[in-house]
């Protein structure tokens, strides 16, 4: 048996838009709302993990399942306290936007703006998080937040 990392990206965007059975133009948008950031190579093509195919999935089904749109999702995402996954002291949350925005997720404000956290958002525990929890989210933010 062949062990893989699912974060390694692999699948093009051609490739990922077939295993997903969308278009190409589908998950450019996904990129473009803030929903997704793909790994991009040297060349700026974009790349995409099995972890990326299950966000997406994960995306899809908020829309078509729950009926939510592109802000609501967003919305949702900024609820992630990414400074307590972080733990940032608080010097540094009184410089972030990302701390006193309201709806927009931290990686989506990062990428607007050039801010004090610089690690790359794509391999960001608050992105990573922020998916992976996102069916239940209540009980990231019980992790996150003893007064829940």
């Amino acid at each position: 048996m062949v062990n893989f990392d699912v974060n390694e990206p692999i699948y093009s965007i051609g490739i990922a838009a077939k295993k997903l059975k969308i278009s190409v133009p589908a998950l450019r948008v996904y990129e473009r709302e803030g929903l997704l950031i793909p790994h991009r190579t040297e060349t700026g093509r974009r790349i995409y993990s099995h972890k990326d195919i299950e966000r997406i999935g994960i995306i899809r089904k908020m829309i078509q399942n729950e009926g939510l749109n592109f802000e609501g999702i967003r919305r949702i995402l900024s609820l992630i306290p990414c400074w307590r996954l972080k733990a940032c002291p608080v010097d540094v949350r009184e410089k972030c936007s990302a701390f006193f925005s309201s709806n927009e997720p931290c990686w989506k404000i990062k990428n607007n703006n050039s801010d004090i956290c610089t690690e790359e958002c794509r391999t960001c525990i608050v992105f990573k998080k922020g998916y992976e929890k996102f069916n239940n989210l209540k009980s990231l933010l019980k992790e996150l937040c003893s007064c829940i």
